[in-house]
């Protein structure tokens, strides 16, 4: 039970160290638009892809 106590507690630091960062972010550029939140989404997503087809790669080899 401590450790999952313990993964909690790291959790929510790095969560908050993230929003922290996100306000830092978002003071210094602006609030991000729907667009630019949508095209790193779209972005992500096709590296995701990539990935994927390369794991599919790698398996066939196997």
């Amino acid at each position: 039970m401590s450790g999952y106590i313990a993964a909690a507690a790291a959790h929510r630091d790095a969560m908050d160290r993230l929003r922290g960062l996100a306000e830092r972010l978002e003071e210094e550029h602006g609030v991000v638009t729907d667009d630019e939140q949508q095209a790193a989404l779209d972005r992500i997503a096709a590296i995701d892809g990539r990935h994927d087809e390369q794991r599919s790669h790698s398996g066939e080899a196997a």
